[in-house]
């Protein structure tokens, strides 16, 4: 049995959290905005330690991300289980499409097989809710009600299979006056109705909010002193910061827990910093009486479950952070990986025990699919190496190495080219901030680098090319890889292969470790 455990429990750019509970299992989705394949999904038996598994939408017929700016694409996604299938829900920015994916378990219980066709709700928002009741299907979304900006919590009754709408859209609530009402998730508990909401602006003012109401369609009300429910808005020493977006739900033995997500800024001199992007929390919840009462009401680091004895004989293993290796043994690519905005099929090959990424000439500003296949920046303090099968390795005319972004103008690469009229190789660092370009020789090599390196500290950026004999690097302020750089909080870092043109990267290993 547990008696403490850390969170984020899903750490890295991992916001929006929605659970699950089928059978012993608890299912975990996320959003993942221009990242391909979209929305995450992770698997459980003990809430603390999870299993990434392959990720939902993979078709443009399921959500077309080839238009997604940076920060837009797989907006809030919420799971739900009914009559025997899955189904997700969610909002595509770049298509301004709001729909429903069904999926159904496989025979050996090991994964869901998706539908490969969506159906589409014609609702006017963002963050749609899925709520069952006996044979009627409920969608709850937040979008604007006038020209004047105002955000309210909207609700419609579907035809499950068709999409169509049988009533609605008609306001269920305001919030209780917060900026940008959103994230609404409808519970029944007690012969009522509960709607959970997240106000304030995904940032520093980001909380948690809940309302009830004896019917389904409101009004939605609150007592006093109820909200904010959980927030860290006031709390600026709190590790975690930025709580919002939440889902409330049952363990297997009725105990209610809440998830949400929070960030963990870096202080880095008098100034907050975030890297990590938005990540997802777990917390105990007592719910004995008409409002729910989240953990001790303040979002912490470390939870203590002296207090909830029932919740911890739920828990039967200890909390476990391994680092992410990964030799391409598997003859599929591992869940962990992605790119951007649309599938590297066709420049991606996988053999035992190796990986070959091939260029094409697009670039990480140019907002398409350039070769670049990453993972999430999850720790402060963290090496992210890349080891190069040098024969298969082909520079050609282009140029390959290992890249960290934030979004597309706000990005560092330190890269491989040959140098002109020579067998040497010639060391770049390749660096975007917003509208400044960055482009210089730091060095040379006489072979190619046995590997190359990201070391990440809370305050800098380290990119280096390594090989026996020498280390070429470049460091620069992570600042500049931030959310407060880019002004938006949708995303967080990540760190990968990127390579252009004619060029051939070809990996055998890949090692990300805490430091």
């Amino acid at each position: 049995m547990v008696s403490h455990y850390q969170n984020p429990i899903l750490r890295g750019m991992y916001p929006d959290p929605s659970i699950v509970l089928v059978q012993d299992t608890y299912y975990l989705v996320n959003s993942t905005f221009e990242y391909y394949p979209g929305i995450t999904l992770s698997k459980s038996t003990d809430l603390l330690n999870w299993t990434r598994l392959p990720s939902i939408t993979k078709k443009s017929s399921q959500a077309d991300l080839r238009e997604a700016q940076s920060n837009e694409g797989i907006f809030a996604v919420c799971i739900r289980y009914h009559k025997g299938a899955f189904y997700v829900i969610t909002t595509n920015f770049a298509e301004f499409k709001n729909f429903i994916i069904r999926g159904a378990l496989s025979a050996d219980g090991s994964t869901i097989i998706w539908d490969e066709q969506r159906t589409e709700i014609d609702i006017k928002g963002i963050d749609p809710d899925l709520y069952f009741e006996k044979d009627q299907t409920y969608v709850t979304f937040t979008g604007y009600i006038d020209d004047k900006g105002t955000k309210a919590i909207q609700q419609v009754e579907i035809d499950l299979t068709t999409g169509s709408l049988l009533r609605g859209p008609e306001v269920i609530s305001y919030g209780t006056g917060g900026r940008d009402v959103e994230g609404p998730h409808i519970i029944k508990r007690n012969g009522g109705y509960y709607l959970l909401a997240a106000e304030g602006g995904t940032g520093v003012g980001h909380m948690i909010t809940l309302f009830y109401s004896s019917s389904l369609w409101g009004p939605f009300d609150d007592s006093d002193g109820i909200n904010p429910l959980f927030t860290n808005r006031d709390r600026a020493n709190e590790p975690l910061q930025n709580i919002g977006h939440a889902d409330l739900f049952q363990d297997i033995k009725g105990n209610w827990w809440l998830t949400c997500l929070g960030t963990r800024p870096a202080s880095v001199g008098f100034t907050q910093i975030t890297n990590l992007g938005r990540e997802t929390l777990l917390y105990p919840v007592i719910w004995d009486g008409k409002w729910p009462k989240i953990y001790t009401g303040i979002p912490t680091a470390e939870v203590d479950l002296g207090c909830f004895p029932n919740h911890a004989s739920n828990l039967p293993n200890e909390q476990v952070f391994n680092g992410f290796h990964d030799e391409f043994q598997e003859k599929t690519l591992h869940p962990e990986w992605v790119s951007l905005r649309d599938s590297l099929e066709d420049r991606l090959c996988l053999q035992p025990g190796r990986l070959i990424l091939t260029g094409n000439d697009l670039r990480l500003e140019d907002l398409g699919t350039p070769s670049f296949l990453g993972v999430r920046q999850t720790e402060h303090q963290e090496s992210f190496k890349v080891y190069l099968d040098q024969e298969q390795t082909y520079v050609g005319k282009g140029i390959l190495g290992v890249a960290c972004l934030i979004s597309h103008d706000h990005y560092g690469a330190i890269l491989v080219e040959r140098q002109p009229q020579k067998e040497h190789y010639q060391i770049l660092r390749k660096q975007k901030i917003g509208d400044v370009d960055v482009t210089e020789i730091i060095g040379t090599l006489d072979t190619l680098p046995d590997y190359f390196e990201i070391i990440h500290h809370k305050d800098t950026k380290t990119f280096s090319a390594v090989t026996k004999d020498a280390r070429h690097s470049f460091s620069t302020q992570a600042l500049h890889f931030s959310n407060e750089a880019i002004a938006a909080l949708n995303t967080g870092d990540f760190q990968g292969m990127y390579v252009l043109n004619d060029a051939q990267m070809a990996v055998v290993r890949v090692a990300r470790e805490t430091v």
